[in-house]
C-alpha cells in the first residue's frame, strides 16, 4: 500500500477504487474543493455561501454557473486508508487574509446524485484544530446527494478536541432518497461538538440501516441515526452513546439554541405529502447522559426521539409507527435528575402540537417512564404497555398540553 498526500478526484459517471493510504493534511489547491451554494439572507446577503473543503476521495464536475460541484453517477470504493487532518485548513483560514470561507468542511469520500460510495477500508477524521474556534466546521466521512447509496463495511473514526462550532457527519447527506447502510464500525471520540449525526438524511424518503457497531463519546446534540419524515430507519446492530451533556450558549452555527440532547434514533417532522415510515430497533441502544454544572437543567436523553414542529399540508398529523423489538437502556449521572426515557416526543416545543404515535412491539423491563412527552397521542393498543408507562413532563402539564392514550 502506497502512501499519498494528495486527494484523488474523479469525474462524472466515473468508477474508481482506492487501495492506497491517503494522508491529507495540507490545505493546498490539489486537496481542496471550493463549494459555493445558494443560502438564505439570514446567512449571507450575497446569496451564496462558500465552504472550503479538504478532500480525500471525491467526484467533482463543473456546474453550469462555473462553480465546481459534486459529480453525479459516480462509484467510489475505498479499500485503503483515508485520513483527513483539519488543523492546516483551519489555521490558514484564520491566519491567511487571502483565504475566504464562510465555513470549512472535510469530505473523506463524496459524490453527487445517483452515486454509490462503499468503504471497505478505514476512514479517519482528525478534528485537531483550536477547540475554542468560532469557525463552523463540517466533518464528513461519507457524503452524497439525492438517490445515492452509501455503505460502510469498514471502519470510520472521528477523534480530536473538536469545537462547539463543529458538526460531526458520519454517512449520509442533505438530499432525498438516500440509502445508507452501516455494516462496519463507526466511532466518535471528540471532546467538543455542536451536533453529531452518524447515519443521517435531511431529505424525504430513503432508508438508514445499522447492522454494525456505532460508539459515541462527545458533547453537544447527538442524533445517532437521524432523518426527517418518510425515511425508514432500522437498527439491527449496536448503538452505544455517552453524552457529555454541555449547554452550548451563544456559540452555535445556526439560528437556535437547544439544551443538550442525546438519542439513538431521531426523526424530525416536516410538513408535506410524504407519509411517515417505520422506525424500528431490533438491536441494542444504550444512551448514557453524563451531567455536570455545564449541563443546565434541561438536558435530555432517549433511545428514540421524535421532534415535530408543524402539521402536514392538510393541517393534519399523520400517525407514526415505532417498534422496539431489541433492547433500549437509558441511564444518567450528575448533580440533578434529568429527563430521560426509552422514547421521547416533543420535549423542546413551547406550544401544544401532539405527535400521533402508534407504539407496536415494545420490549422493556420497565413499568414507568418508558414513553415521555410534552404533548403526544400514544396508541398503545398493539403494545404491552399501559398508562403507567407514559410520562408527561411538568412543563406539558403546567401549560395544558395534550396527552391522549388509546388502548
Amino acid at each position: 500500500m502506497s502512501t499519498l498526500n494528495h486527494t484523488i478526484f474523479i469525474g462524472q459517471g466515473a468508477y474508481a477504487v482506492n487501495g492506497d493510504n491517503l494522508e491529507i493534511s495540507e490545505s493546498r489547491r490539489e486537496n481542496l474543493f471550493i463549494y459555493r451554494y445558494l443560502a438564505g439572507a439570514q446567512f449571507n446577503s450575497s446569496g451564496k455561501l462558500q465552504n472550503n473543503v479538504l478532500c480525500g476521495f471525491v467526484a467533482l464536475t463543473e456546474g453550469d454557473d462555473g462553480d465546481m460541484k459534486l459529480a453525479p453517477n459516480a462509484v467510489l470504493i475505498n479499500k485503503g486508508v483515508i485520513t483527513l487532518k483539519m488543523k492546516d485548513l483551519y489555521d490558514k483560514s484564520v491566519n491567511d487574509k487571502s483565504v475566504k470561507a464562510d465555513a470549512l468542511r472535510a469530505y473523506a469520500m463524496a459524490a453527487g446524485e445517483n452515486s454509490v460510495l462503499i468503504n471497505e477500508g478505514v476512514i479517519n477524521i482528525c478534528m485537531d484544530y483550536d477547540k475554542d474556534s468560532e469557525t463552523t466546521m463540517y466533518c464528513c466521512a461519507m457524503w452524497a446527494e439525492a438517490n445515492s447509496m452509501l455503505i460502510n463495511r469498514g471502519e470510520i473514526h472521528f477523534y480530536g478536541n473538536g469545537s462547539y462550532q463543529s458538526l460531526v457527519r458520519g454517512v449520509g447527506g442533505v438530499a432525498n432518497n438516500m440509502h445508507v447502510v452501516n455494516e462496519g464500525v463507526i466511532t466518535v471520540d471528540v471532546e467538543r461538538a455542536f451536533q453529531t449525526r452518524i447515519l443521517h438524511s435531511a431529505g424525504f424518503g430513503g432508508s438508514l440501516i445499522n447492522k454494525g457497531k456505532i460508539k459515541i463519546d462527545v458533547s453537544g446534540r447527538i442524533m445517532t441515526m437521524g432523518s426527517v419524515t418518510g425515511t425508514t430507519m432500522i437498527n439491527e446492530g449496536e448503538i452505544d452513546v455517552i453524552s457529555r451533556a454541555t449547554l452550548i450558549n451563544g456559540k452555535i452555527p445556526y439560528l437556535f439554541n437547544f439544551p443538550p440532547m442525546a438519542t439513538g434514533m431521531y426523526e424530525h417532522f416536516r410538513p408535506g405529502k410524504m407519509l411517515p415510515a417505520p422506525v424500528v430497533n431490533k438491536g441494542t441502544i444504550k444512551v448514557h447522559l453524563v451531567g455536570s454544572e455545564k449541563s443546565g437543567s434541561e438536558a435530555i436523553a432517549f433511545g428514540f426521539y421524535y421532534q415535530m414542529e408543524n402539521k402536514d399540508e392538510n393541517n393534519e398529523t399523520p400517525v407514526r409507527y415505532v417498534s422496539n423489538e431489541g433492547t433500549v437502556e437509558v441511564t444518567q449521572e450528575g448533580p440533578q435528575k434529568y429527563i430521560t426515557a426509552e422514547l421521547g416526543v416533543n420535549m423542546q416545543l413551547g406550544f401544544d402540537n401532539p405527535v400521533k404515535m402508534k407504539v407496536l412491539n415494545w420490549n422493556t423491563n420497565k413499568k414507568t417512564n418508558v414513553l415521555a412527552c410534552r404533548s403526544a397521542e400514544f396508541d398503545l393498543s398493539e403494545s404491552n404497555l399501559n398508562d403507567e408507562a407514559v410520562c408527561q413532563t411538568e412543563f406539558g402539564k403546567q401549560n395544558g398540553m395534550t396527552i391522549n392514550l388509546i388502548h
